[in-house]
């Protein structure tokens, strides 16, 4: 199997990290359909996820000489309530997560225009 070159790397990591930008804010507005963790649980995991590659992205641009790509300066999502849930309409899963007075329906703010550092 032939390894990928630092330019391909930073190109697949910038695609996971403009997707799972897409997929926070998605879970934000319609929720997720996982039946045992709650909306903020799942998107403070993307949250993490979106880190991780920036970390990556530093470390090869560091080591190759490499220019920093965009997707670096997109704002990495806030850290949200574990109990935030998007919607209550899905009731089972409600019940399930259990703990129900610590559930917030309250939508999270992300401005993806902001720039960031880091």
């Amino acid at each position: 199997m032939k390894k990928k070159t630092p330019e391909q790397e930073l190109k697949e990591l910038c695609k996971e990290i403009r997707s799972e930008i897409d997929h926070w804010d998605d879970i934000n507005r319609n929720g997720c359909n996982d039946p045992f963790w709650s909306d903020g649980c799942n998107m403070n995991l993307t949250r993490n996820h979106i880190i991780y590659a920036k970390r990556q992205i530093a470390e090869i641009c560091e080591d190759h000489g490499i220019p920093i790509p965009d997707e670096m300066y997109l704002p990495t999502p806030p850290e949200v309530n574990d109990y935030y849930m998007a919607n209550l309409k899905q009731k089972r899963r409600v019940e399930m997560i259990g703990n129900r007075d610590r559930i917030t329906t309250k939508k999270n703010k992300y401005d993806r225009e902001q720039l960031s550092l880091f």
